[in-house]
C-alpha cells in the first residue's frame, strides 16, 4: 500500500512540474527598457497642436539609434519648448 501511495505522489509531482514548465514556456518575455545618451539636439519634425514629433540620435550600449518620438502638449508653444526636455548629452530611457 505504501509503494502505491508513494508512486501516486511521485506521478502527481511529475505532472505538476510539466504543467509549470509549459506555462513558463508559453509566457511572452517582458520587454526591457533601455537607457542611453542623446548625441544630437532634437529636431522638430512636425508640430500640429497638440501633437509634436521629434527625432534625435541616441547612443545605447548596444549601438546608436535614431529615435522618433511624439507626444501631446497643452498651452501655447512656439515649437522650441521641447529642446530643454531632450538636451544633447543628457540621458534618455525608453519605457517598456
Amino acid at each position: 500500500m505504501k509503494k502505491v501511495l508513494v508512486a501516486a505522489i511521485v506521478l502527481l509531482c511529475i505532472a505538476c512540474r510539466k504543467e509549470i514548465q509549459n506555462d513558463a514556456a508559453t509566457k511572452t518575455p517582458a520587454i526591457q527598457g533601455k537607457c542611453g545618451i542623446i548625441l544630437s539636439t532634437p529636431v522638430l519634425d512636425s508640430f500640429v497642436y497638440p501633437t509634436y514629433y521629434i527625432s534625435f540620435n541616441i547612443s545605447f550600449p548596444d549601438g546608436d539609434e535614431i529615435m522618433h518620438l511624439h507626444d501631446n502638449v497643452t498651452g501655447d508653444h512656439d515649437g522650441s519648448w521641447f529642446i530643454s526636455k531632450y538636451d544633447k548629452d543628457s540621458s534618455f530611457c525608453t519605457i517598456p
